[in-house]
């Protein structure tokens, strides 16, 4: 009887290993799928920094040959579109990946650079000497961002998580990838000097890695903290990884002084890339509303969306009196498989969020409608503080108007009635693209 029991025993222990090990290697074909998909995500945004970053290139060298105000405005205007695209590809690589954080600021200001150059060559302004040597630094320094992706393609061999050192250690200016690249001096909202200095209110007291790592457990309940880096700069930030119950694994920035929540991001659970329905896009927006009244986000505006392979990302504002104040601007990013917050980019609000002495408009509504375009019919409109340059911001009436299938933002000065920014939005699968 006893060896009959043994035996059965036995044979359960033998088919309780047989499960375990086709439940183990069932995870491993599931967590070897998930890599592949990430991988493949990440490849597509490489080849496409690598194609835009090839069409600046191209631009940049027909500006040099420019002799009209007319082809300098129109290749400006190419440059400027290319280092959106590209832009935008690198925001959404993973925060692990060696560098993009800092290539994608010198995108976007080399993009804004443009624009601003733009501007002035259609007022009568020619390029001075310094405008292309700038300019040439600026398609240098682009190359190399492009060979970077190029060397990634041709290896595959793409930075994540798992290549980034665990500890906490000091990484002081000098050390810094920013200093690597060329300053760009001009007079614009994404100058350098936007990203070189402390937010403009009170962040609060100085934490300790210690209690940025409590801060990050509390931020994500039951996590555990797997590295604490500090950053030194401008805005000294201290970058965790953490590894949460919900959401995977988490890159997290909190603030030196404060312990400000700057950013976070996970990584999608699905590569859902249709274009959401009007049920989907409206629980979306309240999921991310609701995060965002939590963090304490004063009365927060929708401005536009985008939808990339399972991530969704949500632009906002906050209000003041009724003002939306786009300085102030935060992204949320769902995951479009759980409807779950999985990362923000909250830079801008840290930086520019506080009380302003808001001026009165000195023209009404139906003032500043006469201003806008005759051939535009005016949907909706908001009272907005836009920022022009990195020291000025303006109150200004937005006009939602359509003319046809094409839809616009008017921005008109609510002081002066001057038509300071015009921006025409493009529907597409991946969502409200602002141009």
């Amino acid at each position: 009887m006893r060896k009959r029991v043994r035996t059965l025993l036995f044979l359960g222990l033998i088919v309780a290993l047989a499960a375990a090990v086709v439940g183990l290697h069932q995870a491993r074909e599931q967590l070897d799928s998930s890599r592949a998909a990430e991988r493949t995500r990440i490849e597509t945004l490489y080849h496409r920094i690598d194609d835009d970053l090839n069409d600046v290139d191209v631009s940049l060298s027909k500006l040099f040959a420019a002799a009209s105000p007319r082809q300098s405005a129109l290749l400006l205007g190419d440059v400027w579109r290319a280092t959106g695209s590209a832009g935008s590809a690198m925001a959404l690589l993973p925060l692990s990946h060696a560098d993009s954080v800092e290539m994608s600021q010198f995108i976007t200001r080399c993009g804004d650079y443009a624009h601003t150059l733009m501007g002035g060559v259609l007022q009568g302004r020619s390029l001075t000497d310094e405008d292309r040597r700038q300019l040439q630094s600026m398609r240098e320094t682009c190359a190399q961002i492009r060979s970077i992706a190029g060397d990634a393609i041709e290896s595959g061999e793409y930075v994540s998580a798992d290549n980034v050192d665990a500890g906490c250690y000091e990484q002081n200016e000098s050390e810094a990838s920013i200093s690597e690249y060329p300053t760009l001096i001009y007079d614009g909202p994404f100058s350098e000097s936007a990203e070189n200095r402390a937010p403009q209110a009170d962040p609060g007291e100085r934490i300790t890695a210690a209690q940025a790592a409590q801060k990050a457990q509390t931020l994500f309940a039951g996590g555990k903290v797997l590295s604490t880096v500090y950053v030194a700069g401008p805005l000294p930030v201290y970058e965790l990884t953490v590894n949460t119950a919900d959401r995977g694994q988490v890159s997290l920035s909190l603030t030196e002084q404060g312990g400000q929540l700057l950013s976070f991001m996970g990584e999608p659970t699905g590569t859902k890339n249709d274009p959401p329905s009007d049920q989907e896009s409206r629980r979306l927006k309240e999921v991310a509303l609701s995060f965002l009244q939590e963090m304490g986000v004063e009365d927060p505006a929708a401005a536009y969306a985008q939808y990339y392979q399972g991530v969704a990302v949500l632009n906002f504002a906050p209000r003041q009196a009724g003002v939306i104040l786009y300085s102030d601007l935060i992204k949320v990013y769902l995951d479009r498989e759980n409807g779950q917050v999985m990362g923000i980019d909250a830079r801008n609000y840290r930086l520019n969020h506080r009380q302003r002495a808001l001026d009165k408009p000195r023209i009404t509504r139906e003032q500043a409608a006469e201003y806008v375009s005759d051939g535009l019919a005016i949907e909706h409109v908001d009272l907005a503080l836009i920022p022009l340059t990195q020291c000025t911001e303006v109150l200004c009436y937005e006009f939602k108007a359509t003319r046809g299938e094409t839809f616009y933002i008017v921005y008109i000065n609510a002081l002066t009635g001057q038509e300071e920014q015009i921006f025409q939005v493009i529907n597409s699968e991946e969502g409200d693209l602002v141009v």
